[in-house]
């Protein structure tokens, strides 16, 4: 296969990378003049004698798996064919490079890095499992990351249509150190497998080694007496609170990890979880390119900057008018974390591929920070608790300090990290807790949640 010159109307140029069931190689495109990613089935798949269930069925089913997947943080399927019995895969050419490689280079990354990079991974799973689809091999070699630190998921080569009676029962398929208990034991498996493997890919991010050793004895082990090594002792930096989530994503049995990979994601959106640590993806083109660079400590005044309400929603259409809806995912986050406005909306530009495009929605973010970057929750210009008007602003609703951390993380699970904003400036407007809800409420988009949210204060 290393001498493939061609195949269908893609002219190879180069083989870049082997998976679990194909070569990967960089192609061209000459009727749209666009390089693509290929991937071909190896002919030891193509040709099963005994009869059983043969490769070419399971790559057609990742065709399938695959093309409903559009989403950015999903590798995208282009095309499939077959050539003289052979199939292949044309998927879009990520540049960048998988987080194997990274690992290798740099042993671990920081608390701020590995967190990003999983949020992402899990909105993308997020996805797929609406769409009936488990992936059940992720790994590090499995998630690409592009020239501007976005975190895509490859090869659904082995994934897992619910619909599906391609994959038998006993079947054991995957990687064995990112596998869960019931793959080991082969056992039926839903979309809680794929957060363990994202739990463990997680931990090893974080600590450059794996939470349950490394041959399968081993492994079973450590997973039914032990449970995964102490992240902490490996990474000081990686809070109680992360550490918390991690041991959830890893528990033996399934139920008692999280439901969903937005349940997970939202643990993760925590503030406790990212601690004191003050390093952030650097500003290379390329986050791969050099080992991330510690940021000098900010003032408590710079800390306090944040973007208002309105600024987040028109700048949440831009992005998303460009990424589509994972907008609202990473620029909540990015609001909790950026330290300027000019590091808020370099965050974000990150995530957009086309180069003009990037640079049009970083002008247009940066004008729009401008004008409306407040501190502590005041105006533009202003002290905080005054109006532009030179009048004092009422005073905030006044409630415990443990109700109001009780009621902020409430409302960080319904809309993430952009909660602590909103409750802030819904805490000016209310004149009792009842009012208060009822503000806050109206952010919730989900009329499910909402009311679960309401309910929520008589219990708080």
């Amino acid at each position: 296969m290393d001498s493939l010159q061609s195949i269908g109307r893609y002219k190879i140029r180069r083989r870049v990378g082997s998976g679990a069931m194909g070569q990967i190689y960089e192609a061209h495109d000459p009727i749209i003049d666009r390089r693509v990613a290929i991937k071909v089935l190896r002919a030891e798949f193509v040709e099963r004698p005994d009869g059983s269930l043969g490769g070419i069925d399971r790559f057609r089913q990742e065709a399938r798996a695959a093309g409903r997947l559009l989403h950015p943080n999903i590798v995208t399927l282009l095309d499939y064919g077959e050539e003289a019995g052979t199939p292949f895969l044309a998927m879009e050419f990520v540049e960048g490079e998988n987080l194997s490689i990274l690992l290798k280079r740099l042993g671990r990354l920081t608390v701020r890095d590995s967190v990003s990079i999983i949020s992402q991974v899990l909105a993308g799973l997020e996805f797929a499992h609406s769409q009936g689809v488990i992936h059940r091999d992720i790994k590090p070699s499995n998630i690409l990351l592009t020239n501007t630190g976005l975190a895509k998921i490859a090869d659904f080569g082995i994934a897992r249509l619910e619909a599906s009676e391609l994959t038998n029962a006993g079947d054991i398929l995957g990687t064995p150190s990112y596998m869960t208990p019931e793959q080991l034991d082969g056992c039926p498996v839903d979309n809680r497998t794929d957060l363990f493997a994202v739990g463990t890919v997680l931990f090893e991010l974080l600590s450059g080694a794996k939470p349950f050793g490394k041959s399968p004895a081993e492994i079973w082990i450590n997973m039914e007496q032990h449970g995964p090594a102490d992240i902490r002792q490996l990474n000081p930096n990686v809070t109680p609170a992360l550490k918390a989530v991690i041991e959830t994503a890893l528990s033996f049995k399934p139920d008692r990890r999280y439901a969903s990979a937005a349940e997970f994601s939202r643990a993760l959106a925590a503030e406790p979880i990212l601690g004191t640590e003050a390093t952030i993806i650097g500003n290379e083109p390329t986050i791969a390119s050099a080992p991330l660079r510690a940021v000098p400590t900010q003032s408590a005044e710079a800390l306090a900057t944040v973007p208002d309400e309105e600024t987040l929603n028109a700048i949440e259409r831009d992005l998303a008018g460009l990424i589509g809806p994972i907008a609202r995912t990473l620029l909540r986050r990015s609001s909790r974390t950026a330290r300027t406005p000019d590091a808020f909306c370099e965050t974000l530009a990150r995530y957009i591929e086309n180069e003009q495009e990037r640079a049009g929605f970083l002008k247009k973010c940066r004008e729009r920070t401008r004008i409306s970057w407040t501190v502590a929750g005041g105006h533009p210009g202003t002290a905080p608790g005054s109006r532009p008007d030179g009048e004092r602003s009422p005073p905030p609703l006044a409630i415990a300090p443990e109700m109001l951390s009780h009621l902020e993380a409430t409302l960080t699970q319904y809309i993430g990290p952009i909660a602590q904003i909103v409750l802030r400036k819904q805490l000016m407007k209310s004149t009792s807790l009842k009012h208060l809800y009822d503000n806050l409420a109206a952010h919730i988009a989900n009329e499910g949640d909402r009311a679960a949210f309401l309910r929520s204060r008589h219990g708080s």
